[in-house]
């Protein structure tokens, strides 16, 4: 753990769990009055240390301002799900290193804007959209170059397929081409998003070194986006390995994707740290959960974005995934496929039946689907979806996409909205496909739907991980469950709250797949003061990783041992 303080990792996953929800686009650092023209990027490099289930990257990328006047630019980055940007540095002409602050944000505006009016170099660093961080760089004079550093933590995703974790690198830190126009934002912002286009033309290349310490022997490190050079055993340690890039580029021109298999990395394991001016310990769980649950009769609606930007691979991805999902419908379900793009369109005017007719008709229509549906507007299927769902059992939905869409926010409220209604008894369950995957959506409707979001890749393998969120969406959720942070006496009986009753509900435990005997115990609390995040746990899901951090205050103690 010393290759980053875990304890501010800790702490910036505490405030972003609580406040932010960030993904990826395609941005740079752009100037003139509609923020169209980029500063030209000159040397792009990128440091990465993996620990277990957690990442801290370094980028470092070098800008020149080539123009024949002073500019004022920003700077446009983007993040995926579970990443909070932690430090910040702005380097002109190498002798002069500027460092972010956090602050409120009308300060940090108007300090901002008092520095460029009297001629200071200035940045502000600010959320613009929910998935991009932008920074407002003042004056950058002629012939300046600025070298802009990020470094950033971000929890790694569970790979169901291979019981991997996966890290995601964003195209944008060395694009070749791309462009944003976002015609749908928040004009009260300082900070506002326009058109950008790269350049194929460098004379450098990318480096990337990613240095792996795993708790365990490590047995596999692949990347199906990418060429890599792996080094294992480093210093004759099989804990640790190195991964660089074997091929020479430029430019990446899909998400770099790197999937590591650890032995026993899905078992529970708690990392705490002491901070010693606080005096408080900070704790980090995470665990991949196996128990077992009833299958219970539910209605399965399959949402298949078709638009344009599905062309080619996703496209095929999808119709593949959909004829796995069908293939595998238990004999007592109701089910439905929905297509959309700039308009939509169901198989059925009702969720039917499984049956041999119903399947059949449903296959042919999977393997048949095309990427013909233009545009991609996701909110009526939704809304359609929804107002159409059965209300005599429990709805899980299916989102098959790229998640190029602009409304998201519209798109949660509406989740949000019919979630509240059907409480219990509706889930949503997303599944990214495609080389550059547009993760806000995808794991933003899951997460607000109660259910999970897994990746795809259009060369990956995905049986396993569809199979396994097929079961998951057939069987109940598990939430009513609680996390004894310490082994101190915590509470009196009269504490309990009133939903649980200790001689009737069973145990189920999250590290066996068979239910044990009634419960005899529960040590829930209520008035140890804690910082817990995320402070509402979602829903546990067998297979599927469980990440929760804690912070206890000055003189509790962690608990020892993991149940």
């Amino acid at each position: 753990m010393n290759t980053f303080n875990f304890m501010n990792f800790i702490l910036v996953c505490v405030f972003f769990i609580f406040f932010n929800h960030f993904e990826i686009q395609v941005y740079g650092l752009l100037y003139d009055a509609n923020n169209s023209f980029p500063i030209p990027l000159q040397k792009v490099s990128a440091e990465v240390n993996i620990v277990d289930m957690i990442a801290q990257a370094t980028i470092s990328q070098t800008y020149k301002n080539i123009e024949n006047e002073t500019i004022e630019a920003i700077y446009k980055f983007p993040l995926h799900e579970a990443a909070a940007i932690h430090e910040f540095e702005a380097e002109i002409d190498g002798n002069r290193k500027v460092k972010g602050i956090v602050k409120e944000a009308e300060q940090a505006a108007k300090e901002y804007d008092e520095a460029v009016q009297q001629g200071y170099g200035a940045y502000l660093f600010e959320e613009e959209l929910p998935d991009i961080f932008q920074c407002s760089i003042g004056n950058i004079e002629a012939g300046q170059t600025v070298v802009i550093r990020i470094t950033y933590v971000t929890e790694l995703k569970h790979d169901a397929e291979t019981e991997q974790v996966r890290f995601v690198f964003p195209t944008a830190i060395a694009p070749r081409y791309g462009s944003s126009d976002n015609s749908f934002v928040d004009y009260m912002k300082k900070l506002i998003p326009g058109l950008m286009y790269y350049s194929a033309k460098v004379d450098y290349y990318l480096k990337l070194t990613i240095t792996c310490r795993m708790s365990s022997v490590i047995q596999s490190i692949e990347s199906p986006s990418h060429h890599i050079s792996v080094e294992l055993n480093i210093n004759g340690n099989p804990k640790i390995s190195r991964i660089t890039l074997a091929d020479q580029i430029t430019y990446l021109e899909n998400d770099f994707i790197l999937v590591i298999k650890s032995l026993g990395l899905d078992q529970p394991r708690a990392f705490i740290e002491y901070n010693p001016k606080t005096e408080t310990n900070c704790i980090m769980l995470t665990l991949v959960p196996k128990f077992a649950i009833n299958v219970i009769m539910t209605e399965l609606i399959f949402v298949i974005d078709r638009s344009s930007s599905m062309g080619g691979g996703p496209i095929k991805k999808a119709s593949d995934a959909l004829q796995v999902l069908l293939r595998s419908l238990p004999k007592d379900c109701f089910f439905n496929v929905i297509s959309f793009g700039s308009n939509f369109d169901s198989l059925f005017e009702k969720s039917q039946p499984y049956s041999e007719e119903s399947f059949s008709k449903a296959l042919k229509y999977a393997q048949e689907m095309t990427a013909n549906y233009v545009g991609t507007e996701i909110y009526y299927p939704l809304k359609w979806a929804f107002e159409n769902s059965r209300n005599d059992m429990p709805t899980s939905i299916f989102l098959l996409a790229d998640g190029e869409v602009y409304n998201i926010d519209r798109i949660i409220n509406l989740i949000k909205s019919c979630e509240e209604k059907k409480k219990d008894d509706l889930r949503f369950f997303s599944i990214g496909i495609g080389d550059s995957v547009s993760h806000h959506l995808v794991e933003s409707v899951s997460r607000v739907g109660k259910g999970y979001a897994q990746f795809i890749t259009n060369t990956e393998r995905m049986d396993k991980k569809l199979l396994e969120m097929l079961k998951n969406a057939l069987k109940p959720p598990i939430k009513d469950y609680n996390i004894v942070w310490t082994d101190q006496n915590q509470t009196s009986d009269d504490d309990l709250p009133m939903e649980i009753d200790p001689f009737i509900k069973p145990v189920i435990s999250f590290f066996s797949d068979y239910i044990t005997s009634p419960l005899t115990d529960q040590n829930i609390f209520t008035n140890i003061k804690i910082q817990q995040a995320p402070f509402l746990i979602p829903p546990i899901y067998s297979g599927v990783r469980f990440i929760v951090y804690c912070i206890l205050e000055k003189g509790i103690d962690a608990r020892k041992k993991l149940y």
